[in-house]
């Protein structure tokens, strides 16, 4: 059966190894990009990440660490997405996963974007336009991710080897949709804003590093042999 879990259908003889890979950076990738952008925070003289969102990292002394760690960190996302739908095209239907993917892949983008268009400081000429393509950049990155966990919650609720992981995904994308739509000035009321948002990244990132860990573990013990 296509929905089975099977060695032969998670294996690929061909990539095995560039898969593994790929799984391994994904576990990687958001934990780096969470300490970095902690770091940045500790670098910056007067900085509070329970009151400033990272975002006030991207403009100013040192702003590179935090632009970098986006760009870098947003490319992964991407490259995760195809090794994605390489790894469940046995599990989830065809049409679902290309769309989930594709989702995947624009949240990618949308971190990118922070990194290529960050905050600017007052008076900058482009510090409207700037703020605009932010300001899309972040509506992409967490909606595209909220929706494609939810349609692959829903096709992994299929299968019983991963009804555990399609749980945790839809579980995930409704945390991150309630941290998002708390009001911002309730946020800026108790001056929490970056204490939320830290929240909301952490628990939404942490989604790609079960997965890539599930990824990499699955296709070690099939490269082995192993059952």
């Amino acid at each position: 059966m296509a929905q089975l879990e099977t060695r032969s259908t998670l294996s690929p003889s061909k990539g095995s190894t560039l898969l593994r890979l790929v799984a391994l950076i994904e576990v990687v990738n958001p934990i780096l990009c969470v300490l970095v952008f902690t770091l940045a925070g500790f670098l910056r003289p007067g900085y509070s990440a329970i009151h400033q969102v990272i975002s006030d990292l991207g403009v100013g002394p040192n702003a590179w660490i935090l632009n970098t760690d986006l760009i870098v960190s947003g490319l992964l996302l991407i490259i995760f997405a195809i090794g994605f739908y390489q790894w469940m095209r046995p599990v989830v239907n065809a049409r679902w996963l290309v769309t989930s993917t594709i989702l995947l892949g624009l949240s990618g983008t949308g971190v990118v974007n922070e990194g290529l268009f960050p905050e600017t400081l007052p008076g900058d000429p482009s510090a409207h336009l700037h703020s605009v393509l932010h300001g899309i950049g972040l509506s992409v990155l967490f909606y595209s991710l909220i929706i494609a966990l939810l349609i692959i919650g829903w096709q992994l609720w299929k299968t019983p080897a991963w009804y555990r992981y399609g749980w945790y995904s839809v579980i995930t994308a409704f945390v991150t949709f309630g941290l998002l739509a708390i009001p911002h000035q309730i946020a800026v009321y108790y001056q929490i804003a970056g204490l939320l948002e830290r929240v909301q990244v952490v628990e939404a990132f942490a989604w790609s590093v079960i997965m890539g860990s599930r990824l990499f573990t699955l296709e070690r013990t099939c490269y082995k042999g192993e059952e």
